[in-house]
């Protein structure tokens, strides 16, 4: 049997309906394909998606927020069994062809179309170390003026920032130049003043 949703509302079963489609909004809309005429549910609450063999659901920035098994998501791989809570209504889910449980994604985060991803200190520590040995031609001793290479597919924009933040060949040596410069130009001024106040004195 393909899977269904089961409406209930105060413990009793109010309609079912046979997920057929590629795409199922749930919300107080009479256009939703789910249409549940409540004010604790928004117009467009939630959506039931197929991904690949399994089922998602998706919160789509409704008010009251939609759970999964009593946890709030933002997306979540369905279960066979799994209850949706949506104001005051549940929404159960079947599907009796599923032979395994599906990924776990109810990260409370993001789908995955904006999903942010995010290493630990040590991780990120790790890939700047990878970045700086490929651009100092294979050690892995951070080089002060190795070329930032590009941060992994699972950096941060802090690696980003991170990669970015490699001070510029010849920055120390420019400075150094200025200074001694300076210096000789007031080394120049006391001598003229010097020759100058002997020669008053002659």
């Amino acid at each position: 049997m393909p899977a269904t949703v089961t409406v209930i509302f105060g413990g009793k079963e109010e309609q079912k309906y046979l997920l057929d489609k590629p795409a199922f909004t749930v919300g107080r809309e009479p256009a939703c394909e789910i249409a549940i005429d409540n004010l604790g549910i928004s117009r467009q609450h939630c959506k039931l998606l197929v991904r690949g063999d399994a089922f998602v659901v998706q919160d789509l920035g409704s008010a009251n927020g939609t759970f999964v098994n009593g946890k709030k998501i933002v997306e979540h791989y369905l279960n066979d069994g799994d209850e949706i809570f949506i104001g005051k209504y549940i929404l159960r889910f079947s599907n009796d062809t599923q032979t395994k449980a599906a990924p776990d994604k109810d990260t409370a985060g993001v789908p995955d179309t904006l999903n942010t991803f995010v290493m630990d200190g040590a991780k990120i520590q790790e890939q700047l170390a990878k970045m700086r040995a490929q651009a100092g031609g294979g050690t892995a001793t951070p080089s002060p003026h190795a070329a930032p290479a590009a941060p992994g597919p699972g950096a941060t924009a802090k690696d980003y920032a991170k990669a970015l933040d490699v001070p510029q060949q010849g920055g120390g040596n420019k400075s150094m130049l200025l200074i001694g410069g300076a210096v000789i130009v007031l080394l120049l001024i006391l001598v003229v003043v010097l020759l100058i106040v002997v020669m008053k004195k002659t």
